[in-house]
């Protein structure tokens, strides 16, 4: 399904023509200058070769067009190419570029932003932070263009990855590092100045004037300052939303609640009613919650004006894996059957219930610090319910409580 993904997302821009967007020079008679016959020139070649599906061909004369001059068109039409050449890594950057500047179909930015979604997903964005402007820093080898500012952002494939920085008067710096797909991530680099240089020697041969006395150099060490640049893409610390979960590393806690919806409850009709609980994470797969719930049936127990209802507490252990997760369950409450008075002259039934079970669901980050979680759980209770009424048993239900759950939460910590 990806293949017919790419192959869609290159064929929605064959039909609009290569036009340059920024001005274009003319001489004194009006016509184009030689710098934008050269632009236009090779950007056609690429349209031609890209709609005879010659894709290695058409990425060249782009690139070519691109080193006459910069042009966000011509940038997301190669960033598809990337994608579909097995090189999502050079994508993103232009396809983001793309979608926010170039003048073009509907259709066509529709396709750049399925070709960014895909190369998005074959890796993430660094945060490259150094200590100190204006130093010269290299990415697995290549110089990295950070323009001399502190901090800048690069997409990278997923796997290992070596950044260097150098700077007049400090040490090189070596930071290793690995991304996950999805995961956006931070990479610091500090800069640590050079030892102070030992004191003069004093020369074999003096001169018979003395010379202007030479001070040795100083190097000014001070506390490493990181100056945060604006990130050019517009990709704040996030997002994504479902950065894609890229979730965060370090202990964090989080609180929510939501709807839920309890089968069991005395009948198998659905019990309607309201969750709340917090989680603690002290690594990045493993949760552990407490929540409390309480849920009223919508419709009276076994067709009789019997009212019932369930309220109680969870505690879970989770294992997370991306945005999806796993969960051992124990609860704790109990079930309240009460009959109409004039129905029944019996008082109120309660049962505590403790029960163990287990929780699957989802997580989707929506921002840095909130995401929306669905999950079910299945409960095993220590025993079932059972109503009578005047030596008639009217309700034997079994030992299940059944529950799902959407829920809106609230993250924080490191």
């Amino acid at each position: 399904m990806r293949r017919l993904g790419l192959v869609s997302v290159l064929l929605c821009g064959l039909a609009s023509p290569a036009w340059a967007e920024a001005p274009i020079d003319t001489t004194e008679e009006g016509e184009e200058s030689a710098e934008d016959l050269r632009f236009r020139a090779l950007a056609s070649l690429g349209d031609r070769e890209r709609a005879a599906g010659h894709p290695r061909a058409a990425a060249r004369a782009y690139m070519a067009a691109l080193e006459v001059r910069s042009d966000p068109l011509i940038g997301g039409r190669l960033g598809v190419l990337f994608v579909q050449l097995g090189r999502p890594e050079l994508a993103p950057e232009l396809l983001l570029d793309a979608i926010h500047r170039a003048t073009t179909s509907p259709k066509e930015r529709e396709g750049f932003f399925k070709a960014h979604e895909a190369a998005r997903a074959q890796g993430s964005w660094i945060e490259l932070m150094v200590s100190h402007p204006g130093a010269q820093v290299t990415l697995d080898g290549e110089p990295a263009d950070t323009r001399g500012h502190t901090a800048s952002w690069f997409f990278v494939r997923a796997g290992e990855h070596e950044v260097r920085a150098k700077l007049d008067g400090y040490e090189e710096a070596v930071e290793k590092f690995t991304v996950i797909k999805g995961e956006d991530r931070p990479v610091r680099i500090t800069l640590k100045p050079l030892s102070v240089p030992p004191p003069d020697v004093k020369a074999i041969y003096q001169p018979e004037k003395d010379s202007p006395k030479i001070v040795a150099p100083t190097v000014v060490v001070g506390e490493p300052k990181f100056t945060k640049q604006e990130d050019p893409y517009a990709y704040d610390d996030k997002p994504a939303t479902n950065r894609g979960d890229g979730e965060k590393k370090g202990v964090r806690g989080s609180i929510g609640g939501g709807p839920v919806v309890v089968f069991g409850v005395a009948s198998w009709m659905p019990a309607v009613g309201l969750a709340v609980g917090g989680s603690f994470r002290p690594s990045e797969y493993v949760s552990l919650g407490v929540e409390g719930r309480a849920a009223w049936l919508t419709a009276g127990v076994a067709e009789r004006p019997i009212n019932a209802m369930t309220a109680g507490g969870l505690a879970s252990v989770c294992g997370h894996w991306r945005w999806l997760f796993g969960c051992a369950v124990g609860h704790i409450g109990v079930i309240h059957v009460e009959g109409l008075p004039t129905a029944y002259a019996s008082p109120p039934l309660t049962f505590t219930k403790p029960g163990l079970g287990v929780r699957a669901g989802a997580k989707l980050n929506m921002t840095q610090s909130f995401a929306i979680r669905a999950s079910v759980d299945v409960l095993a209770l220590a025993t079932g319910t059972q109503i009578v009424a005047r030596q008639t048993v009217i309700v034997d239900h079994p030992p299940v409580l059944i529950g799902a759950q959407l829920a809106g939460e609230w993250e924080f910590g490191q």
